[in-house]
């Protein structure tokens, strides 16, 4: 085999293949030397940082990078994403949104289903459904910003919107 069908083969430059029988030859390992290769600015401090700041809801990388250069580490949110990804093993999701119940609201509407579940075909035909959209006067969440870093969806508590009076109504 060509040295260039074995560095199309083994996905490197015909260079370092090159580099690599070089060695070989001389009788040194073909192990990566320690040492080599560009050194992570991700040092004991920041890594403890992160871990800490992650746990709470809502930081973006932007905001654990600027927190760690104002405490004098060199590090872009480039890179502290790359270590959360790889390092800590979380994945940044969106919070889900849901609706604030109260008990007394839970019950009533356990108590609306359990009613109707044994209906049949013919009762549920003479169902209007109906729809209503609230307008909010207040923050919602940003769905498109708003992270939280976790191991799985299940680890993030939903965020809660309370809704407003401004209202429409349709039915069908």
């Amino acid at each position: 085999m060509l040295i260039h069908q074995v560095a199309k083969v083994v996905g490197v430059s015909i260079r370092t293949i090159r580099r690599w029988l070089l060695r070989f030859k001389a009788g040194e390992s073909l192990k990566n030397r320690k040492g080599r290769g560009k050194k992570t600015p991700v040092t004991m401090v920041p890594k403890v940082v992160i871990a800490k700041t992650i746990g709470k809801k809502m930081k973006s990388t932007r905001y654990i990078s600027k927190n760690l250069q104002s405490k004098g580490f060199s590090i872009s949110h480039v890179t502290v994403d790359s270590y959360i990804r790889k390092n800590l093993k979380v994945r940044p999701y969106k919070p889900q949104v849901q609706p604030k119940l109260t008990e007394k609201q839970r019950t009533a509407r356990l108590k609306f289903c359990n009613e109707r579940k044994d209906w049949s075909i013919n009762t549920w035909k003479r169902v209007l459904f109906s729809d209503e959209s609230s307008f909010e006067l207040f923050h919602t969440p940003n769905k498109q910003n708003d992270r939280v870093w976790a191991k799985s969806r299940a680890d993030i508590p939903p965020t809660e919107k309370v809704k407003y009076p401004g209202k429409s109504w349709y039915g069908v």
